[in-house]
């Protein structure tokens, strides 16, 4: 997953990550950019991390640009026009959590501009069991047409689909 000095990068693809402050999105993006557990503070704003992915048998690469929004609401007068021109999204919950999964609508209405196809619904924390219905989160998966992974940062429980799902995400944008 990491850059080879071998592989060269054809294109930069950005990607956003949304959700409520605390399920865990800035820990998520630390162990996708470095593959360790690495216990991170709530992100100010909106932060940007990037890593490599690579693809056709690790001969090409895709760069991927990783925007971290910050899940407090006094944010969001501005995250709308950072996350123009992504080309995928991660929206993510806290298993744990039923309000972070019920304001997943909100979050949706700020990445109209990402298709539906390159959208994936993440909950994290799974490590810590799920205090919500799986039918639920599949409801909302649904109605919004789109994917989910549950998964543990932690524990990098699922971490090899998500990587796999996000290659399809970011490699075909």
């Amino acid at each position: 997953m990491h850059s080879l000095s071998t592989v060269s990068t054809h294109k930069i693809v950005k990607l956003a990550v949304v959700g409520d402050g605390g399920v865990g999105k800035s820990t998520l993006i630390s162990r996708l950019a470095t593959g360790e557990f690495i216990d991170k503070n709530m992100t100010i704003g909106f932060d940007v991390e990037s890593w490599t992915i690579s693809t056709n048998g690790d001969s090409e690469a895709i760069k991927v640009a990783c925007f971290d929004f910050g899940g407090q609401k006094q944010f969001r007068f501005f995250q709308g026009s950072l996350i123009l021109g992504a080309k995928a999204a991660l929206i993510v919950f806290d298993c744990n959590s039923y309000m972070s999964l019920m304001k997943i609508r909100e979050w949706m209405d700020l990445l109209v501009g990402v298709p539906d196809d390159k959208k994936l619904l993440v909950g994290t924390k799974v490590d810590m069991g799920s205090g919500i219905p799986y039918e639920d989160i599949q409801e909302i998966a649904e109605e919004f047409g789109i994917d989910y992974i549950l998964l543990s940062s932690k524990t990098g429980e699922n971490f090899p689909q998500l990587i796999e799902q996000l290659k399809t995400l970011v490699c075909e944008s």
